[in-house]
């Protein structure tokens, strides 16, 4: 199965991130924009793993989700990747914050525990974002521009992260479907404190 690590979405975000969304298609070139339901904080992706990994991978992440702060994460700046290069994936990003350091500890955490169990991820380093769209056809830069204007712009609601889940993502012709396998409730911090 199909697999990642993600903190699920926060519907006041989804909704006014949904209006953004709206207003760039609108305005900018040709992109595959992402739908509203894949609008999660992915911490780790997985990739393909055997059935019998996610037990093992639950008692792996279980002590970092519990430990990790629940808190409001803050959407801002505007992403791009590749950095320095014509972009193919437009997003945006996290503002730095306790409860943005505490979802890059848990990430962390998720890697080192998918390591023992000899799944390999991703090298590069963890940026906590979300993706709006990818780019097929390349964008003039005016375009690029505008994105991050708009983006600049809006004023996002916060998001509550309070929890993590690890899904099972098949791909279908309307696009992947994503099925939760677990949920952890964070409860990190001290009780009463929230970042």
């Amino acid at each position: 199965m199909r697999t990642f690590l993600a903190v699920p979405s926060d519907p006041l975000w989804v909704d006014s991130a949904r209006g953004l969304i709206e207003r760039m298609r609108q305005k900018l070139p040709r992109a595959s924009w992402t739908k509203p339901e894949s609008w999660h904080l992915t911490l780790l992706f997985l990739g393909e793993v055997h059935a019998d990994f996610v037990p093992r991978f639950r008692e792996g992440v279980e002590a970092a989700a519990f430990e990790t702060v629940p808190g409001e994460i803050q959407a801002e700046p505007p992403v791009l990747f590749p950095e320095n290069r014509p972009p193919r994936v437009l997003g945006v990003g996290f503002a730095p914050s306790a409860g943005v350091e505490s979802l890059v500890r848990l990430a962390g955490a998720a890697k080192e525990a998918a390591g023992r169990l000899g799944v390999k991820t991703e090298a590069r380093p963890f940026h906590p974002h979300v993706t709006f769209a990818r780019v097929r056809e390349l964008w003039q830069e005016a375009a690029v521009e505008e994105y991050r204007r708009e983006v600049e712009a809006w004023r996002f609601p916060v998001w509550h992260a309070r929890s993590c889940v690890l899904f099972e993502s098949r791909l279908e012709r309307e696009g992947a479907v994503h099925t939760p396998l677990h949920e952890w409730t964070f409860q990190g911090g001290p009780r009463g404190i929230r970042a």
